[in-house]
């Protein structure tokens, strides 16, 4: 039998990691919708006159959930929506994984070079923030039950967990390096 950890600091510093991954997944998204809208396209997973909807509409959906989970009264249903985008997100991955398509662009975090490579990490990945999703979403948060202490060090790690996962997401996107002949 699996048994849960109880922890509403656990479960408020998840919902706050959740909406820094997705703040800053849908942040470059908005800025840079039509390069957004051809990563979607290049998915190959939706008729061609839902990309440009889809596309448009995603960024706004990862915002307002990451809002939500800041928000005592949304914010297990913020949590129970994003573990339905990671979800999305992992299948999406892991058809085109399937298909032997790793060269395009996950479309997870804009980076200089957008242009990147996906594989099992993504997929695994994607489901490991669903997981951290449906933690926070079945693990009531009583804010008023949380010191000023666990305040600080459940944002401190939020924060340090964001930086963490963007770093990964660099390290993994990155071309792969040309070997050079002397």
């Amino acid at each position: 039998m699996i048994s849960i950890i109880y922890d509403p600091v656990t479960s408020m510093l998840a919902s706050l990691f959740l909406g820094l991954v997705l703040v800053t997944a849908a942040l470059p998204k908005i800025r840079n919708a039509d390069e957004f809208q051809g990563v979607v396209a290049n998915y190959r997973l939706l008729p061609s006159f839902l990309v440009m909807p889809f596309a448009r509409l995603l960024p706004w959906i990862e915002l307002a959930c990451a809002v939500a989970l800041l928000v005592p009264a949304w914010r297990e249903t913020a949590a129970w929506v994003a573990a339905g985008l990671f979800v999305m997100f992992a299948l999406g991955l892991a058809i085109n994984v399937g298909r032997g398509r790793t060269h395009i662009d996950c479309g997870c975090v804009r980076r200089p070079t957008s242009m990147s490579r996906i594989g099992m990490f993504h997929v695994l990945r994607a489901l490991a923030l669903a997981g951290v999703a449906l933690y926070a979403a079945v693990i009531p948060v009583d804010i008023a039950s949380i010191s000023v202490e666990s305040w600080l060090i459940g944002i401190a790690s939020a924060g340090l967990l964001t930086l963490l996962y963007l770093a990964a997401d660099m390290m993994v996107g990155l071309p792969e390096a040309r070997s050079s002949k002397s």
